[in-house]
């Protein structure tokens, strides 16, 4: 071989490997979506069509059918057969949900594993979100988003749980989710990596044992300040069902700080947990702390990062929420999207869209902006 057939040689290996280089790094990553069912038949199609329309193309879809008896199986193969992104999973029992879940896990191809309940919608531009936003921050493990509540009358009011890190990790310590499982993404080669699976002896509050494994491998959680993901809120299961979960997560909770306290009594409410913290502060940035501890606490709000009121409802309660950027008030029945300008604990002052003064609501009053008619289409 000459000299001059080599240097062309090594130019064109040299080419070859720039571009496999170039179209590597231009590929967008593969996400796995996850869907768990059982006899939703109902709400199904439209968590189905939710992902099937993101924005975000690159995507595969894994539903697994955990021995349903209604007719999700024909539901589901009539998808299967329409987008070839889907593949379908039977469970020939029902086998309940932490099984399920891992075992979407376990067959995912994704660098990103998402979630999204067989009763929920995700906004169409959910996922291109969150990719962008774990490409560009390879720190973050989970990544969640603000949500709106679909409750069983149809309404939908918008719950911002705007979490940074450092803030997720300590209002977890304090008995508070950090994250909202449907609405986040995961980095698959973490879990993989530190061989962290759903625990198949928890059959609800199976997220709990996640966050914590996450932490504990110096994982970092946190949500996006942006409302992507619909969740409905009904209750379909068996009063003992809802029973059970306080008390177990009252026992994860207390079990869990006394990894960081021990031998200390598990302080009764939210409040005094941090109180306790800030007063015996090792882990967290003070500052963080005390900020909290002041919103949490001083102004009654009991939401470490926004403000919220809970608004009646004939004999329900349901939360009208001004996120703590001021970036979210809303009135479904005026259609529009409000500023606030101030609040406190009696009066809320907001500037609403496209008005040209700012308006003073009472807060128990708030109600009376909501709409009582059920959404359509939803």
């Amino acid at each position: 071989m000459t000299k001059k057939t080599l240097k062309f040689t090594i130019s064109i290996v040299f080419i070859s490997v720039l571009a496999l280089i170039y179209i590597y790094k231009c590929q967008k990553p593969l996400v796995s979506v996850i869907l768990p069912t059982y006899n939703r038949a109902s709400f199904l199609p439209k968590a189905i069509d939710s992902i099937l329309a993101q924005t975000y193309k690159n995507i595969e879809l894994i539903i697994i059918n955990d021995g349903s008896t209604d007719n999700t199986s024909q539901i589901l193969s009539q998808y299967a057969k329409k987008d070839k992104r889907i593949r379908v999973l039977d469970n020939i029992t029902n086998k309940q949900i932490t099984y399920s879940r891992n075992r979407g896990l376990n067959e995912a191809q994704g660098k990103y594993i998402a979630w999204i309940d067989d009763d929920d919608i995700a906004e169409k531009n959910k996922i291109e979100e969150q990719v962008s936003f774990m490409e560009k921050h390879p720190d973050i493990t989970i990544l969640g988003t603000d949500i709106s509540l679909i409750n069983g009358r149809g309404r939908v009011y918008l719950w911002p749980v705007e979490y940074t890190p450092d803030e997720a990790e300590i209002v977890f310590l304090i008995g508070r989710l950090p994250i909202i499982l449907a609405t986040s993404m995961w980095r698959k080669d973490f879990f993989d990596k530190n061989n962290i699976r759903f625990n198949s002896d928890l059959p609800f509050s199976e997220d709990l044992v996640i966050y914590d494994a996450t932490l504990k491998n110096g994982g970092k959680i946190m949500t996006l300040a942006k409302t992507l993901y619909r969740y409905r809120s009904h209750r379909d299961n068996p009063p003992s069902y809802y029973q059970k979960i306080p008390r177990l997560q009252y026992a994860f909770y207390t079990d869990r700080w006394q990894k960081f306290y021990p031998d200390t009594q598990y302080p009764q409410n939210q409040c005094q947990r941090l109180d306790y913290i800030r007063k015996n502060n090792q882990y967290f940035n003070q500052k963080l702390v005390e900020s909290m501890y002041k919103q949490h606490c001083k102004t009654g709000t009991f939401l470490p990062t926004g403000y919220a009121w809970f608004i009646p409802f004939e004999d329900e309660k349901e939360a009208v929420v001004v996120s703590k950027n001021g970036h979210v008030f809303y009135s479904y029945k005026m259609k529009k999207f409000g500023t606030l300008i101030k609040g406190n604990n009696q009066f809320s002052d907001i500037l609403w869209d496209g008005d040209d003064e700012i308006i003073r609501y009472k807060n128990h009053k708030i109600y009376t902006l909501i709409s009582e008619k059920s959404l359509n289409n939803i």
